[in-house]
């Protein structure tokens, strides 16, 4: 899974472009940007501490995901 895509799913577990948004106090269009270029590597720890429980649930389902690939 690419890192966009990956960064995608994580904005989608937080409620989406609009909650995150919100949450960071930007634009949804910067957020968007981030599906598409990545979550900022400080915007990422903002995520994880005022979200814990999203982003803890999503990193599980990420570790899940990678399990299952094929060697």
């Amino acid at each position: 899974m690419r890192a966009k895509t990956i960064d995608s799913s994580l904005i989608d577990a937080l409620g989406g472009t609009g909650r995150v948004a919100a949450l960071c106090g930007i634009t949804p269009g910067a957020v968007s940007q981030w599906r598409t270029n990545g979550v900022p590597k400080a915007w990422r720890e903002f995520l994880r501490l005022a979200r814990p429980e999203a982003t803890k649930a999503w990193e599980t389902r990420q570790i899940g995901l990678e399990d299952q690939r094929p060697p």
